[in-house]
């Protein structure tokens, strides 16, 4: 098992991961979830960002996301990588990050219990497409 990691393929990777969340995230709200997901009305936060800076805290979010995604990915190899393991590793992630979220949405967040079944689904779909695209791009033993 290689653990040396292939900083080249890391960063090729983690922003080819970043777009893959970027054009889910935009489908999900857009096309998908968008009129069942308004929230009931409520009294305005005490802080609330303008919009280029909530823009530019869920952009960082992402790619965060995405990089420690890549990043436990080339940790995470076995023997023998290939796209089953690519597979079971983004279904295992997005069971960890989406299930537990889902669950803590339902009690904490006034979205339908529709939408936010949709958000984990998808979410799950998300990562199993992330960690399907890692396999293919980030391999152990090319330099």
């Amino acid at each position: 098992m290689n653990t040396k990691l292939n900083v080249k393929q890391w960063a090729i990777s983690s922003l080819v991961v970043f777009v893959i969340m970027t054009i889910f995230a935009f489908v999900l709200s857009r096309l998908g979830v968008e009129s069942w997901a308004m929230p009931v009305p409520q009294s305005p936060p005490a802080f609330q960002p303008d919009v280029m800076t909530g823009r530019i805290a869920v952009y960082l979010s992402r790619l965060i996301a995405a990089g420690l995604f890549t990043f436990i990915f080339t940790k995470a190899i076995t023997d023998k990588p290939g796209m089953g393991h690519g597979l079971r590793y983004g279904f295992g992630m997005g069971l960890l990050l989406f299930v537990p979220n889902y669950v803590m949405s339902l009690v904490y967040m006034e979205l339908s219990a529709t939408a936010q079944t949709i958000f984990m689904v998808v979410g799950v779909i998300q990562s199993v497409v992330c960690g399907a695209t890692m396999a293919q791009l980030y391999k152990p033993n090319k330099a």
